[in-house]
């Protein structure tokens, strides 16, 4: 399975957003991370995205842990982030009801 996880904050937090990010725990071994991957977004400040990949039986451990990572930035001005399950296009497909 597949989780994104989308972030953005303005400029002036960055400072906060990498102090915060350098006492980051590690995620569990079953999650592979890929990213995070920032650019500048010129209407919304500085944006993120991330990819968590893990094996369907971990499902609900890893959404709580990748959900509590992001807590971690929890009061930060202008930060704002959302979680989004993803599926292949096998999975898709047969959610259909074409597979």
């Amino acid at each position: 399975m597949i989780t994104i996880g989308l972030a953005r904050w303005t400029p002036e937090s960055a400072t906060e957003i990498g102090k915060r990010s350098a006492k980051l725990k590690p995620l569990p071994d079953f999650i592979k991370v890929s990213g995070p991957y920032m650019y500048p977004d010129v209407d919304q400040g500085i944006r993120a995205v991330a990819i968590y990949k893990y094996d369907k039986s971990k499902a609900g451990e890893a959404a709580g842990a990748i959900a509590n990572s992001f807590m971690l930035y929890h009061g930060i001005p202008g930060f704002r982030y959302s979680l989004t399950l993803a599926s292949g296009a096998a999975a898709t497909m047969k959610m259909m009801g074409l597979g």
